[in-house]
């Protein structure tokens, strides 16, 4: 299992540089998830079914929440074509995957502690991979514009790293920020966090620590990280482009004609919604990444699966809060981000997630 888990943690570090895409990049994996799924096939001969008899009374919204969106898939079947079908089944297929990752890896961990050291370690090796692949990217590779073919966001003079999106990088980056307790690799991530110029990371990190603070009755803390983080994005290299320009706008209105379409075709499904991952061919989109998504988690939720959808996803997360002491401020920053970026689904962001709730 160690040997397992510290490949699975090595295969993520790939980022977008292990991805394997199919039909125009709309069914794609990862080879970390083909290690992944050796894990839970190693845990299931090992437990069987217990864990999911464990997870159904301290997890019980994660049931509720998968089986109301195989509803809403099997609802519309006969209105969309087989390969369509085939898409949302195996994204949802997908999501069903990392919540059965989560449940057999925190089963395992509570039976067999001395794995939450594995656990801490890992993360920090990948940790430390990211940092060092992140920098060669922003010193070496700092132009993504050659990848536009491909569907990727024009990027220039970002930290993306191996996973070629500012806003899942920087999420992640906070994640590490938020998980590991050295000094320097806090240092490390903060500025990176900054060279990302995510704006929605920038206000979801900030909201975190000042809870974490106020929680924790050090005040001053809050006055300081806010002079150290305002100080660091004024100082912060902007070489050109529109994308480290924290003033633009494009991505603001983007965003509220994204929010205007989803909440418009929401109300013509409310309360069960169109299917997961279906999204793609209700709103006809051609974009190749962002197509089969809207700027928000939540909004894409609520409008795959309907208010019943939405509903049982929010008490999932208030359900996860419980999972150790790191999980509310890894909820918390999450949300946040994920109210305007499609962060929380993605499965980088799961997978961090989910092996951060796990540990002890």
């Amino acid at each position: 299992m160690i040997i397992l888990f510290y490949l699975t943690a090595f295969l993520f570090s790939l980022g977008q540089l292990g991805r394997v895409s199919f039909y125009n990049q709309q069914i794609n994996f990862y080879l970390y998830e083909v290690a992944l799924v050796i894990n839970i096939f190693f845990l299931f001969f090992k437990y069987r079914f217990q864990p999911f008899k464990d997870g159904s009374k301290k997890f019980l919204p994660i049931f509720i929440f998968l089986g109301i969106l195989i509803i809403s898939l099997l609802v519309d079947l006969t209105k969309f074509t087989q390969f369509q079908n085939l898409v949302g089944l195996l994204y949802l297929y997908r999501l069903h995957l990392y919540f059965i990752y989560f449940l057999y890896l925190h089963y395992y961990v509570q039976k067999n502690k001395e794995f939450s050291r594995v656990i801490k370690n890992g993360i920090v090796f990948v940790a430390v991979l990211t940092i060092i692949s992140t920098l060669i990217q922003y010193f070496l590779y700092p132009d993504l514009r050659n990848l536009i073919y491909q569907g990727w966001d024009p990027h220039l003079y970002r930290t993306f790293g191996v996973f070629f999106d500012t806003s899942i990088s920087a999420a992640i980056f906070g994640i590490f920020f938020l998980t590991i307790n050295q000094p320097i690799i806090k240092i490390a991530y903060l500025l990176l966090v900054a060279l990302s110029f995510s704006r929605s990371v920038y206000l979801g990190l900030s909201i975190t620590l000042i809870y974490l603070f106020i929680m924790q009755k050090q005040l001053k803390k809050i006055i300081l990280f806010l002079i150290l983080f305002v100080s660091l994005i004024v100082f912060i290299p902007k070489p050109s482009g529109e994308g480290v320009n924290l003033k633009r706008l494009y991505s603001i209105s983007s965003r509220a004609q994204d929010y205007i379409q989803g909440i418009s075709l929401w109300k013509n499904k409310p309360l069960i919604g169109y299917g997961y991952n279906r999204i793609r061919y209700v709103k006809n989109s051609d974009s190749v990444h962002s197509g089969a998504t809207y700027s928000s988690s939540f909004l894409t939720i609520l409008v795959s699966s309907g208010i019943l959808g939405l509903a049982s996803f929010m008490w999932v997360l208030w359900s996860l809060r419980r999972s150790n002491k790191l999980a509310p401020l890894l909820l918390i920053f999450l949300s946040i981000v994920s109210l305007f970026d499609n962060v929380i689904l993605h499965p980088f962001i799961l997978f961090l997630l989910f092996t951060s709730l796990s540990d002890r």
